[in-house]
């Protein structure tokens, strides 16, 4: 799948730690190391009646299943910024049969499958046949809308205006290697928040942990500039996995290499 996930973030995006153009540093703005969702403790565990996609290539038992998988986040999404003391908001979303003509400001390529618009809070997913058809399955469906939530998450608690503040001009020396860094340690950390959110419903789901390692194998074959390696994605996926708690998902202070 490579760059289909196409989010808002690459689109305008990149990365750190090779030659350091003038730039505020991530690890120093306290929205991105010291945020307050990674003091709420784990997420608190709750039931999400998985609704199967009855078949390959059906969009509407399709739409009904990512919006079962969006209520079950909303509730447990909003408890737990409570916790943190955030406001919750609910996104907007948007589930289409065919790539729309635009998008967040922008025209979208051809092997657009989802986006996360930051500016009006809008989830996209377009559901069809590359998707429905193509993709490995509903889990892993019911895991790109809990990365794409997570991306609102990052939105609302200021993570997002965290790390879009440090952006050097596009002229300055390094620019291109630090908006690399900077997408796939935005990327990464909501793989490690969808994590998160999957281990405190995983339970009440008809699934065991071979359905979860085969869900990280297929993410892992996303790896490349955006996403990082596929090592990295498996360790942020896992991370989140195995603690239900946001503490283990700053990628903001992880080494350079726990994000290439």
């Amino acid at each position: 799948m490579k760059r289909t996930l196409v989010s808002a973030l690459v689109l305008g995006l990149a990365l750190t730690g090779l030659p350091a153009p003038a730039h505020a540093d991530p690890a120093d703005d306290p929205r991105l190391t010291d945020n307050a969702l990674y003091h709420a403790g784990p997420i608190a565990r709750s039931t999400c009646a998985e609704k199967p996609i009855k078949r390959r290539n059906h969009v509407p038992t399709a739409k009904t299943y990512v919006t079962s998988t969006v209520q079950c986040l909303e509730r447990a999404w909003s408890k737990h910024l409570a916790k943190a003391k955030f406001r919750f908001k609910k996104p907007k979303v948007a589930l289409l049969t065919k790539i729309p003509a635009r998008f967040c400001g922008y025209k979208p390529g051809k092997y657009l499958i989802s986006d996360y618009c930051e500016t009006n809070s809008t989830i996209l997913i377009v559901l069809d046949r590359r998707l429905l058809n193509l993709m490995p399955g509903d889990l892993y469906i019911f895991n790109l809308t809990s990365s794409l939530y997570a991306e609102h998450l990052q939105t609302i608690t200021g993570i997002e205006s965290g790390w879009s503040a440090t952006f050097p001009e596009e002229d300055d020396p390094g620019y291109e290697d630090y908006q690399d860094d900077i997408t796939r340690r935005a990327y990464l950390q909501a793989f490690c928040f969808s994590g998160a959110f999957m281990a405190s419903v995983y339970t009440s789901m008809p699934r065991d942990s071979a359905d979860w390692k085969h869900l990280v194998r297929e993410r892992q074959k996303e790896a490349g500039v955006t996403y990082g390696s596929a090592r990295n994605i498996g360790y942020w996926m896992n991370r989140g996995f195995t603690s239900r708690n946001l503490k283990y998902c700053n990628t903001w202070s992880a080494s350079a290499s726990q994000v290439a």
